[in-house]
Order: C-alpha cells, then structure tokens, then sequence
C-alpha cells in the first residue's frame, strides 16, 4: 500500500508540473462533474492520533477549505449541486460539502470553521445515539483499547483470556468486544456499563471522555440548532447499520426520519450508507422510501451518468497530502486507479446474522 501511494503521489506531481491539473480546472469535462467531499469527525483530543482514517484536527480542516477558496471552487449545497447537475449548469469546479454521523465536535470544532469560510454542508445524521447520549459504544470499544495500548488487558466472562494491546491485539479485541454486544444481544444501557468494565480493564477513566464528549452524537437540541445555523440535516439511518433483511432496512430509515420529524424542517430525502457499505438490493428500496440520492464512500467524482442512489465522495482523511486533495479538486486524481474503500462488515447485518442495538 506503501508502494501504491508512493507511485500515485508521484504520478500526481508529474501530472501537476506538466498542467494537466489546471487544464482539468478549467476543462468543459470538470464543469460537468461535481465532487462531494466526506469528512466525519474533528478531533477534540486525540481521536485522529487514534483512527487517523476518521478523525482529523480542525487545523486541517481549515486548511482544506482554503484550498477550495484558493483554487475557486464553487461550494454547493449538495441538494442544490445535484439538481444543477441533472439540469446541466453546474458552476466551474463544483464541490459540496458533507459530514457523517453528527458526532458532537461537528457543532463545537467543524461548524465553526466551516461557517467562517461561509460554505454550506449538509450532515447525514445517525440518530440513536442523539437520545441516548453516551459515547457510541462500536467507537469507544476501540478507542478505549488505543489508550490502554501497550498493556496486558483481561475481561473474563467476555473474553477467552489476557491479551496484549499490542496493534494486533487491539483490533481482534475490538472485534470480539463487538460481536460480544451483538450476540447477547445487549441494551444500549448495557453496552455503556460494558465499556465502563472495559475502561476499568484497561486502566482508563472515562469521566474526561464523557465530560468532553468525545464519540457522542449530537443531542436534538443539537441537531436543531446546526439546523438553524443553515446545515442541511439529511438520513443516515437510526443505529448507523444496514441491514439485508427489507423489513429491517426500511425500519432502520423510518426510525431516523420519525427521529429527526419535527426537529429538521424540509424534506428528507438524501441518504449516506453507513460506513459507505451497500448491496444492489438497497437501491429499490430507498427510492421506495422517497430516498433521492445516496451516498458511498468509493472515490471518484459525479456526473449525470451517476446513479443518484450510488455517488461516489471523497472521504478526506489526515492522512491524505495537499497535492492529493487537490488533485481531487481539478479531477487529475480520478484517472489514476485507487483501492475500493473497506467497508466495514459489521455494520451489516445479515437476516442470519446477529442484531444490532447501535
């Protein structure tokens, strides 16, 4: 992987020295592409030290959306954005904004910036955690087991014996402690006392982490207020998991539109896979739920051959250099092949499979 990035971020600065990324700026093929850029969160300690893949520091952040001024891209709302794609006039270099999951340093670290810069967004909102505001208990797990790292770690009854957090270690125990609360089939309640057993475990208090709020969701309070302040709130489902079962996948969608009915005005009608995992079999059924447009988490950029319920984004990372980025912006990136994103299987269950409680 090492190798790969290596030959592409080369590939990307002959490409630039040569002016193919400022010819592709000003190209007729750009203006009819739009490009969605998925952030999730913003750290408020040291998450992006942890998971670097999902959390960056709002510096970063910051530094991104100058990159959009300075190159002038014209930030979009996405609903806006899609049907100005559809109709064929989109602006030069379009680009909307978008953020999964509505994790509380949404409201206190990327609206601020986002705000300054004046751009709109919209935030696809998983909403179960919103009323039970704990830390989310698949996250926490793991950044939990990432503070204890380097120790030896024992939680009988629920694992098998000690392990050492080590990388390895840390991954096979978040996944067991997973499986663990889906097979018993546990209450959000007893997945919290659960991770409290797992801090103690591990050596970690978590009263600074629940003080700050770090891995919890927007409250509605919350998630009205950013909705006042001009983000458009869209569906994310209600235990941030999809499911193969329809009967189960359409409860999933309902369950967040009843959660986010009478707090967001307005039609709800664009929708994120979480996780960015998907099965052909989803398509029918948003669009039998009044679902518009979905979005995924493969790279790439739209335009009006896109299916509206497969859009490709690009998830911005820490780990992704400025040339990289923009490279994205231009569209030179696209043509260079990438690695279909992981998705991460848990966050499907299988009508065979265990349940979710989120």
């Amino acid at each position: 992987m090492v190798v790969l990035k290596q030959v592409k971020l080369a590939a990307l600065k002959a490409g630039t020295a040569a002016g193919l990324s400022r010819w592709l700026f000003d190209s007729h093929w750009r203006q009819q592409r739009l490009l969605i850029l998925c952030y999730h969160g913003i750290s408020l300690d040291d998450e992006h030290e942890w998971d670097p893949s999902l959390f960056m520091p709002a510096a970063l952040l910051q530094r991104r959306l100058e990159l959009l001024g300075t190159h002038g891209c014209a930030v979009l709302p996405l609903p806006e954005a899609l049907a100005r794609l559809e109709r064929g006039d989109l602006p030069p270099r379009s680009v909307a904004l978008t953020f999964d999951d509505g994790t509380y340093d949404f409201l206190v670290r990327a609206l601020p910036v986002v705000k300054a810069f004046g751009f709109p967004a919209t935030l696809y909102f998983s909403t179960f955690y919103s009323h039970f505001n704990r830390p989310v208990y698949d996250l926490a797990v793991s950044y939990v087991l990432w503070k204890a790292r380097g120790r030896r770690f024992d939680l009988p009854g629920v694992l098998p014996g000690p392990v050492t957090l080590d990388a390895a270690g840390i991954d096979a125990t978040t996944a067991r402690l997973r499986a663990h609360a889906h097979v018993h089939d546990l209450s959000a309640e007893e997945k919290d006392a659960l991770l409290t057993r797992i801090a103690a475990a591990g050596g970690i208090d978590l009263a600074p982490l629940r003080a700050r709020r770090i891995l919890h969701l927007l409250t509605p309070d919350e998630v009205a207020l950013v909705q006042r302040q001009g983000v458009d709130v869209q569906l994310h489902t209600h235990r941030h998991r999809v499911y193969d079962e329809r009967s189960r996948f359409d409860r999933g969608i309902d369950e967040n539109r009843r959660s986010l009915d009478g707090i967001v005005p307005g039609p709800l009608e664009h929708f994120c896979y979480p996780g960015g995992v998907h099965l052909p079999e989803f398509l029918p059924w948003l669009a039998q739920n009044g679902v518009r447009s979905a979005a995924t988490c493969q790279p790439g950029l739209v335009s009006r051959a896109t299916h509206p319920l497969l859009l490709p984004r690009l998830v911005d990372t820490s780990t992704l250099t400025s040339l990289e980025f923009t490279s994205w912006l231009s569209g030179l990136a696209a043509f260079l092949p990438h690695r279909r994103p992981h998705h991460p299987e848990w966050m499907l269950v299988r009508a065979s499979g265990m349940p979710a409680h989120g």
